[in-house]
């Protein structure tokens, strides 16, 4: 019965197959929402691990979660040890560089306390145009202030601007990404 049935439906050349459907049109990926794109996979659930924070021009990779997508670190974040124990959950991600999105920062100054500190902080935040969440200054007994803040950026580059005017206000001598 089997060889009657091979022998009415000839089947096409596999080959033939193949080339028909690499000939047609490829069409180009979809722009993610995320402004991630994982390679090998369409339209997948992305978030960004809070340990790290990833920013477009950071170096990344994307780790599979069970049952809540790709998780996307920055190659230098503090639990890659830990991900690369389960090496086969490990998948290439890279920036999309189609859609311009805001990401959150978190950075940490440390300067001499003085009058008008905060204020010139926020004045040179204002003239960068930076959108700044949150700030919240401390000082500890030994006169140092402590400052954090939470910026919008939309890339490395615009936070390395940020981080390099805050360096030049007056008594401030570090500033540093958080995570």
């Amino acid at each position: 019965m089997l060889f009657e049935y091979r022998k009415e439906h000839e089947e096409e050349n596999i080959e033939e197959k193949i080339e028909k459907l690499a000939s047609k049109k490829k069409t180009p990926a979809k722009n993610p929402k995320s402004g991630i794109i994982v390679k090998g996979i369409d339209n997948c659930l992305v978030k960004f691990s809070k340990c790290c924070n990833p920013l477009p021009g950071d170096e990344i990779i994307g780790y599979i979660t069970k049952g809540r997508g790709v998780s996307v670190h920055r190659k230098d974040c503090i639990n890659i040890k830990e991900l690369f124990q389960e090496e086969a959950r490990i998948i290439d991600v890279e920036w999309s560089e189609a859609e311009k999105a805001s990401y959150k920062v978190e950075i940490e100054l440390h300067s001499n306390d003085r009058d008008g500190l905060v204020a010139d902080i926020a004045k040179e935040m204002g003239n960068l145009k930076a959108n700044m969440l949150v700030i919240n200054s401390k000082v500890n007994r030994e006169r140092i202030v402590i400052t954090e803040m939470t910026l919008e950026v939309q890339s490395l580059d615009e936070l390395n601007k940020v981080l390099k005017a805050l360096r030049k206000i007056d008594s401030v001598y570090e500033v540093k990404r958080k995570k």
